[in-house]
């Protein structure tokens, strides 16, 4: 059985300290169903990127995306929100609550350091890293858990005490050296190993399993892997949360990273499906649209306005009528009237009323983003 790390007791507390990587003693075992595996994930990942290339507004797509990601990561934390609270919020006068803002953070904390990676060229190091942990939990009642900072003290992770706070500046340093290290490994695996490295150090107080996750899909983007950050993988680390933590648990308990390398790759192929289905849907809603809007008779005065809004509607899928009055340069009753037939249509659907006027939503997209697909 391999050795995956050792263990050290201070005082009455027993801490495992994890071996560098990559595994070694033996080194790690690519099987023929390994490497299956990993071809297919590439495939679907290639299949994504395509997409990525072909399609008109890819930004829209990403938000969607890191805004689907970002909610179910927290989720397998515990913090619970919804999608429509996510898009609702900036129009609202009042504070989110505790988990919006938490969920909120996330996808704050991926914006700026994928710009960290993409615009500035910044490596994935300890400063990225602690920059992304300051953002997740600096509101929402994160701040409680020293943002920004690797923890000071020890912590308990089911039957896991990780190493000593001390020890942890220099298994990140190390940890760092092995992300940012060319070695003959693929690029999607190596993802996979830094994860389960970094959930074994786990170096914060809170929020460790948020910035790991986030981690894969960084270092996918940086190793242009993945073109755009629209898989979310914790839809299937959620889907099988048992199996995802026994596998993470097997590395250090029996030396088993190929077992969590299947399980791994399993996941980025799947979550690649998933995605790419969901573009298409998304894709197929707004020429269904489209082709509505463009056959209409009753609308057809309007014709242009009323196709342009739809390509505003996929932007801002929660509306109030004064920014979609903005967005087309229309007046506020121009904007209303649309409003009004896209909801006889079906396209929109009246959410709540705010002290700031009505908001809608866009319910098909909805329908879609949260649609279960296998």
């Amino acid at each position: 059985m391999r050795k995956t790390g050792t263990y050290e007791t201070l005082g009455n507390v027993t801490y495992f300290i994890p071996n560098s990587l990559p595994p070694n003693n033996p080194p790690l075992r690519l099987d023929p169903q390994t490497m299956e595996l990993h071809g297919q994930a590439m495939l679907h990942l290639g299949k994504l990127n395509e997409m990525t290339q072909r399609i008109p507004n890819i930004k829209r797509f990403i938000k969607a995306y890191v805004n689907k990601e970002a909610l179910l990561s927290s989720e397998i934390e515990g913090v619970n929100t919804t999608l429509l609270n996510l898009y609702t919020q900036p129009l609202l006068a009042t504070k989110p609550d505790k988990n919006t803002q938490l969920v909120l953070n996330y996808t704050e904390a991926l914006y700026k350091t994928l710009a960290d990676i993409q615009e500035k060229n910044l490596p994935i190091v300890s400063r990225v890293i602690l920059a992304a942990h300051k953002e997740l939990m600096q509101n929402g009642e994160g701040e409680k858990s020293a943002p920004g900072s690797y923890r000071k003290q020890a912590v308990r992770v089911g039957n896991l005490i990780p190493a000593p706070a001390k020890m942890v500046p220099e298994l990140m340093s190390d940890l760092e050296k092995y992300i940012n290290v060319e070695d003959d490994l693929p690029a999607l695996i190596k993802a996979g190993l830094a994860h389960v490295q970094f959930e074994t150090i786990h170096p914060f107080l809170d929020g460790n399993g948020r910035i790991g996750r986030m981690l894969i899909v960084l270092m996918l983007v940086q190793s242009a892997v993945l073109s755009e950050p629209i898989i979310y993988p914790s839809y299937y680390f959620k889907k099988r949360n048992m199996r995802y933590y026994q596998t993470l648990d097997a590395v250090r308990t029996d030396g088993d990273f190929e077992g969590w390398i299947r399980y791994y790759l399993s996941v980025i192929k799947d979550s690649s499906i998933d995605a790419y289905k969901r573009a298409k849907d998304i894709e197929e809603l707004e020429v269904q649209m489209t082709a509505t809007i463009s056959e209409s008779e009753k609308l057809k005065k309007g014709k242009g306005t009323r196709l342009k809004a739809i390509s505003i509607l996929f932007n801002h899928p929660v509306i109030d009528i004064q920014t979609l009055s903005s967005e087309l340069d229309v007046s506020y009753n121009t904007a209303n009237k649309i409003i009004t037939d896209f909801m006889e249509l079906g396209f929109l659907m009246k959410q709540t009323e705010q002290k700031r006027g009505k908001l809608f939503q866009l319910k098909p997209y909805f329908e879609i983003l949260e649609r279960e697909y296998q």
